[in-house]
C-alpha cells in the first residue's frame, strides 16, 4: 500500500491528512509504476503548495486521463482537480470535480473530503440545504473531522438554528481544541443571542489561537459597542482595520504571484509583509515555497535563514545558510552568518572554518576577522593570531565593537596595558554600552592583582 501525504495551501488547512492510494496485485515492474504515480501526485501537491495552480491542474488532469479506468487513482485525481478549481474560486468546476470523485470507488478519505469540500462550495454559494447534507455525509466517513463540524455549525448559524450550531462548534472543539473557527462560531452564536459577555470570551479564545483573525477583532469591536464600552470598541476596530489592511495586501501579493510567475521577488515582498506584522510562521512558509519554486534564488534562502534565526530554529537556519553557501561560495556575508549560527550551537570548529572561508573570499571583511579573533580568544587558542585578527578588524573598521574584541584578545593574553587602551577606545566611541565597562573593570582588576603579587 502506498500513502500520499497531502500538503495543501493554508486556505485549505483542513485537508492535511494521509490518503491511502491503492492496493493492486504485484507484478513485474509495478513497484516502479506505483512509485511514479505517487511522485506525480506529490509533484502536483507541491505545485499546490507553491500556488502554481496551472501546473497543478495540468498534473492532476494528466493523471486522471491516463488512469481513467482506475477507480482509486481517478477518484484522487478528480478530488485534487476540485481543490485547484476551489483555490481559483471557480466553484462550479470545483463542485463538478468533487461530484466526479464521489462517483469513483475511491477510498473513504477521498469520498469524505470530497463531501466536505462540496459542502464548503455549496455554503459559499448559499446553497445551505445541499451544504448541510454534504457535511453530514462527510461526518459519516470522517468521524474525527473537527472541520466538518465547524462548517456544519456555520450552516446552522446562517439558518439561525443556534442550538444546533453551538452543539456543532463544541463537537469541533472536542475533536480539535486549537481551531480558531470553533470559538469564533460560538462567539457569533452568543452575540446573536445577546449573550454579549460570553461572546467576548469566545472571541478572545479565538484570538488566543490566531491573533491575526481580522474578523474576530471586528466582532469584538461591535460587541464592545453593544456593551457601551466605546474606548475598547475603538481599540478593537483599529486592530481590525490594521489586520484587514494586512489581509488585503496579502491577497494582492498572492494575485501578483499567480499572474507573474517569473518574478521571484514577489515571494520576498510577501514574506516581508508577513514579517512586518510579526507573522514569522507565514513568512517562513512563503520563503520556503520560494526556495522550492526558484531553487537557485539566493535572497529566498537569506530571508528564510533570518526568519529561522528569529524563531531560534538554529538547526534549520544552519541548513538554509549551508545551502546558501553552495549557491554563493564567494559571498563572505553568508559564510559569516553561518559561522555565527555555529557559535550559537556551540559548534566551534565549523564556526572557525566558516570565518576562515569568509576571510579567504574577502580579506576586507572586518566582521569575519573580528568574529574569528573573538572565537579564538574565547577558546583560549591561537592567541597571537587572535590579536592579529582583532588588530586587522580595527584597521578595516575602527568601530567600538571591534575595539572591544581587540581589548578582549589582549585581556585573554594577559596584555593588560594594551587591553586598557583598546577598551577605552571602545568606550569613547560608545560610552553607554554596559558590556564595555564590565570588561574595563575586569581588566583593571586583573592588572591590579598582577601588580600586588
Amino acid at each position: 500500500m502506498s500513502t500520499l501525504q497531502c500538503y495543501l495551501p493554508p486556505t485549505i488547512k483542513s485537508l492535511i491528512l494521509s490518503f491511502a492510494l491503492l492496493v493492486l496485485p504485484s507484478s513485474v515492474g509495478w513497484c516502479d509504476a506505483e512509485q511514479e504515480i505517487n511522485s506525480r501526485f506529490e509533484r502536483g501537491v507541491r505545485y499546490l503548495n507553491a500556488e502554481q495552480y496551472d501546473q497543478a491542474l495540468a498534473e492532476f488532469q494528466s493523471l486522471q486521463k491516463e488512469y481513467a479506468v482506475s477507480e482509486d487513482i481517478g477518484g484522487l485525481a478528480q478530488y485534487y482537480i476540485g481543490i485547484v478549481y476551489q483555490e481559483l474560486n471557480n466553484l462550479s468546476e470545483a463542485a463538478s470535480a468533487y461530484q466526479k470523485a464521489l462517483t469513483r470507488k475511491a477510498s473513504l478519505e477521498v469520498h469524505g473530503n470530497s463531501h466536505l469540500q462540496l459542502g464548503i462550495v455549496y455554503k459559499t454559494q448559499g446553497k445551505l440545504v445541499l451544504a448541510e447534507d454534504h457535511f453530514k455525509q462527510a461526518l459519516l466517513l470522517l468521524t474525527q473531522s473537527a472541520e466538518a463540524h465547524i462548517h456544519l455549525g456555520d450552516v446552522y448559524i446562517l439558518q439561525r438554528r443556534f442550538n444546533a450550531a453551538e452543539k456543532a462548534y463544541r463537537e469541533g472543539i472536542r475533536l480539535n481544541p486549537n481551531h480558531t473557527e470553533s470559538y469564533y462560531g460560538l462567539g457569533r452564536v452568543a452575540e446573536m443571542q445577546n449573550r454579549l459577555k460570553q461572546a467576548m470570551e469566545y472571541y478572545d479564545a479565538a484570538l488566543v489561537r490566531n491573533r491575526y483573525s481580522a474578523q474576530a477583532h471586528y466582532r469584538r469591536a461591535l460587541t464592545y459597542q453593544k456593551l457601551g464600552d466605546k474606548e475598547k470598541s475603538e481599540t478593537a476596530m483599529a486592530q481590525f482595520q490594521r489586520l484587514k489592511t494586512y489581509e488585503d495586501q496579502m491577497h494582492r501579493f498572492r494575485e501578483a504571484i499567480y499572474t507573474n510567475p517569473n518574478l521571484p521577488v514577489l515571494y520576498i515582498k510577501l514574506g516581508e509583509l508577513h514579517e512586518a506584522y510579526d507573522n514569522l510562521a507565514e513568512a517562513a512558509q512563503i520563503y520556503e515555497v520560494a526556495t522550492q519554486v526558484y531553487p537557485s534564488y539566493l535572497p529566498a534562502y537569506l530571508h528564510l535563514g533570518e526568519v529561522f534565526i528569529r524563531q531560534r530554529a538554529l538547526e534549520k537556519a544552519g541548513r538554509v545558510y549551508q545551502k546558501a553557501t553552495e549557491l554563493a561560495p564567494d559571498n563572505a556575508q553568508v559564510q559569516i552568518k553561518l559561522g555565527i549560527i555555529y557559535i550559537n550551537q556551540r559548534q566551534f570548529e565549523p564556526a572557525v572554518a566558516a570565518f576562515k572561508r569568509a576571510i579567504a573570499v574577502d580579506n576586507t571583511a572586518a566582521e569575519a576577522h573580528n568574529n574569528l579573533a573573538r572565537l579564538y580568544a574565547g577558546l583560549g587558542k591561537e592567541m597571537q593570531q587572535a590579536i592579529d585578527l582583532a588588530q586587522q578588524a580595527v584597521v578595516l573598521a575602527p568601530t567600538a565593537k571591534h575595539y572591544d574584541t581587540l581589548a578582549y584578545t589582549y585581556f585573554r593574553n594577559a596584555q593588560y596595558a594594551q587591553a586598557l587602551d583598546a577598551i577605552n577606545q571602545a568606550i569613547s566611541l560608545a560610552p553607554n554600552v554596559d558590556a564595555y565597562h564590565k570588561l574595563l573593570s575586569k581588566i583593571q582588576t586583573a592588572q591590579a592583582e598582577r601588580e600586588n603579587r
